[in-house]
């Protein structure tokens, strides 16, 4: 249970990273603080990093390999992908548009000199 847990994490946290190296190489807005030239290969060291503890994380914990003893991380995550994207592509992609911005928040703490935005 553990390792799937860990998995999911890794997975939850590489996501970002993965599509910011991949699609948004180009188009990302840096914030005030970021690597700079740096950034790509952080994000890809960072990406590389979870596909290693995933497989480590999906071995068996001891051999031989019997019922009692398979690792069913992978089978558990795996399973869950093939739900979400089966989801994703059955449904969710013909009406999800993605979170909406509050323009007036943003606005709003600019106004008021906020160092975060």
């Amino acid at each position: 249970m553990v390792s799937i847990a860990t998995i999911g994490l890794y997975i939850a946290y590489a996501l970002p990273s993965f599509f910011r190296v991949i699609l948004a190489r180009k188009s990302f807005v840096p914030g005030p603080f970021n690597l700079g030239a740096f950034s790509i290969m952080v994000g890809w060291v960072a990406v590389l990093w979870v596909a290693t503890i995933t497989i480590l994380f999906s071995l068996p914990v001891q051999y031989p390999v019997t019922v009692e003893s398979l690792n069913y991380a992978p089978v558990a995550v795996g399973g869950m992908a093939i739900l979400v994207f089966g989801s994703w592509l059955g449904s969710a992609k013909f009406w999800f548009k993605g979170p909406s911005a509050n323009v007036e928040s943003i606005s709003i703490a600019r106004e008021l000199s906020s160092p975060f935005l």
